[in-house]
């Protein structure tokens, strides 16, 4: 069995991340309470810290912060390449997207 024990959900929602050096594109791939997968062919190495502002429907923003705890680079451009964040801290406007998508 895998190592996630926490409930996952699949959306694609457009995601802006810095590293602090610069910012780059992707696309999210599926949410956690704790994290997401982030889409890219800019996957920054484990253990790096992130920012990111995830565009959500009507034009709402979700500014969250996180670090880099895997990292996948295929060389493919379809394959699955990106990273997974862990978020640090999970704000409260984080939390209630979460609920909402995971219920519905």
């Amino acid at each position: 069995m895998g190592k996630r024990i926490t409930q996952r959900k699949i959306r694609r929602l457009p995601v802006i991340f810095s590293d602090g050096k610069g910012e780059y594109p992707g696309t999210s791939s599926d949410f956690s309470a704790t994290g997401l997968f982030i889409r890219t062919r800019k996957a920054l190495s484990p253990g790096t810290p992130v920012k990111m502002v995830i565009e959500l429907d009507n034009n709402r923003k979700i500014n969250l912060t996180g670090v880099v705890v895997r990292s996948i680079k295929t060389g493919i451009a379809d394959f699955k390449n990106g990273m997974g964040i862990k978020l640090a801290p999970i704000p409260q406007e984080y939390q209630d997207f979460i609920n909402k998508l995971l219920h519905s």
